[in-house]
């Protein structure tokens, strides 16, 4: 079912109705969109623990009514003691999926704080007391936590921390759920926004880590500051489009809408030809991002020459259907929220552990479940993405903003590596077939899968005969959430494939 939401006041579209309203709560009382963010973020940490929170990452787009758009990087680096040549002590011919050695240092908490910090005006310790609280008295566990608990339950057996946390006892979907673990660390980040990186909590997660094989130390913690920057900027038949540049994907959705603008629209949105088509311009785009994009500071590619005219040229001289490095699939591992405030001032908010549960790994005391970003370095060498010592992986997570004179978009998904085509259809459903934000973010989806070459369809599509590549059925491409200001009306959409309900400010 489509939800939507709409006032004057301010909105909130997030993955779980319990956030959503305390969002909402934050922009009644006279917190601006980033105050209501830094709530968001925090409660989703404690109700979706699976898909994203403090043992994660977080990237924000933040547009104000001005015209200025901010980007925010809150990806992580690799531990100084992960390298190729550790890997190859250890008899392994690959970075593991999971488990102590797929972690990366988690930016989640140090982003949200760095966020308040320029922008925010409520109280920091008052933003955190709604998660707290979740955290302390306990929440109805949603069905999607139920399941991925269910799914995982294997990898969650493994590690103690998980065992303890998850499975002792295994909740189900709607009942009560405690983690007063993660109400003990939220109290200490209360008192000190930085106490997971230099505190206890930084000495606990270390020592954990360590004690099941890992690299990760305290050190590691210490050292770690989020980044500001700029977005990347393009354009799209009139619009303005917004997307968070490397070591993030961003870059692939510009490079799938500058291909697709050169062609004809195809009549119906749900086509085979439409989707035949973007398959062809994600092809080779994915091969691109694959040889050229990293953190920034190992790509021969400048950020300001990205979308040059020379770069197209090249995407489109690619052939081939599968990644040269050793793709870790798409899995549907994150939650995407937008806030809107009364002012007009969107944020655009991301957060993940990369697959569900991330590493597998929860420090029992404060409750953090860790993330498995390294998995997605790459043990090729040469590449911009190589795995180095104190380097941030090519990321799955990106958002996008769209504008056109005083009307702006804020959109996003889960879905992993998916993730540049599926932003790429919401914004031709806007754009090409003037779909309203609602329908654009719950329209059935198809996507090129860049670890097997298959094509993800979703079972209302029938697709058949696409650059004669086998189609697999899946349930859902990720779950999307969208908001949108113009002149004085704020909109915020949630996805049919979710539990979100969008919630607006009176």
């Amino acid at each position: 079912m489509t939800s939507v939401a709409a006032g004057f006041g301010g909105v909130v579209a997030c993955e779980a109705p319990l956030a959503s309203y305390v969002g909402v709560r934050v922009l009644d009382s006279g917190g601006n969109a980033v105050d209501a963010s830094v709530s968001v973020a925090f409660s989703l940490a404690v109700l979706v623990p699976h898909l994203g929170g403090f043992g994660g990452d977080f990237f924000a787009l933040i547009s104000h009514p001005d015209g200025r758009v901010l980007f925010l990087n809150g990806s992580g680096y690799s531990p100084r003691r992960l390298s190729l040549n550790l890997l190859e002590s250890k008899g392994l011919a690959s970075i593991p999926l999971r488990g102590p050695l797929s972690i990366t240092i988690p930016g989640f908490t140090g982003a949200v704080y760095e966020m308040w910090r320029r922008l925010g005006s409520v109280e920091w310790s008052k933003l955190l007391e709604p998660a707290r609280i979740l955290a302390s008295i306990g929440f109805p566990v949603l069905p999607n936590l139920a399941r991925a608990i269910n799914i995982d339950s294997k990898i969650l057996e493994l590690d103690p921390g998980s065992k303890a946390t998850y499975l002792d006892p295994k909740p189900s979907a709607w009942e009560p759920f405690k983690m007063a673990g993660l109400a003990s660390l939220i109290e200490y980040l209360q008192e000190d926004p930085r106490a997971i990186y230099r505190g206890e909590p930084a000495e606990a997660i270390a020592s954990y880590v360590s004690e099941r094989g890992g690299v990760l130390d305290v050190d590691d913690m210490k050292s770690y500051e989020p980044e500001w920057g700029d977005p990347l900027t393009s354009t799209y038949r009139g619009w303005t489009i917004y997307e968070m540049p490397p070591n993030t994907q961003g870059v692939t959705t510009l490079h799938i809408l500058k291909l697709l603008e050169e062609l004809s629209v195809e009549p119906h949105p749900l086509s085979t030809e439409r989707f035949k088509t973007l398959v062809e311009v994600a092809i080779p785009s994915y091969k691109w991002r694959d040889l050229n994009v990293g953190d920034p500071r190992s790509m021969k590619i400048s950020l300001k020459d990205l979308l040059s005219n020379k770069i197209i040229e090249d995407i489109k001289m690619l052939k081939g259907d599968l990644n040269p490095r050793e793709a870790s699939g798409s899995s549907v591992d994150t939650t995407f929220f937008a806030v809107a405030d009364r002012e007009g001032l969107i944020v655009a908010g991301i957060q993940s552990l990369y697959y569900p549960f991330g590493s597998g790994l929860t420090e029992p005391r404060f409750q953090v479940t860790l993330n498995n970003r390294a998995a997605d370095f790459s043990i090729v060498k040469g590449l911009p993405n190589t795995l180095e010592p104190l380097k941030k992986p090519l990321h799955t997570l990106s958002a996008a903003i769209i504008e056109r004179e005083d009307n702006r978009i804020a959109l996003g998904a889960s879905g992993g590596h998916y993730r540049p085509q599926q932003h790429a259809i919401f914004i031709t459903n806007i754009i090409d077939y003037n779909m309203p934000i609602e329908e654009a973010i719950n329209t059935p989806r198809a996507a090129w899968d860049p670890k097997t070459g298959r094509i993800a369809v979703e079972r209302e599509i029938n697709l058949r005969n696409i650059l004669g590549l086998e189609t697999f059925i899946v349930e859902r491409l990720g779950v999307a959430n969208a908001v949108q200001v113009r002149g004085r009306m704020k909109k915020a959409a949630t996805d049919r494939r979710g539990y979100g309900i969008p919630v607006a400010a009176p």
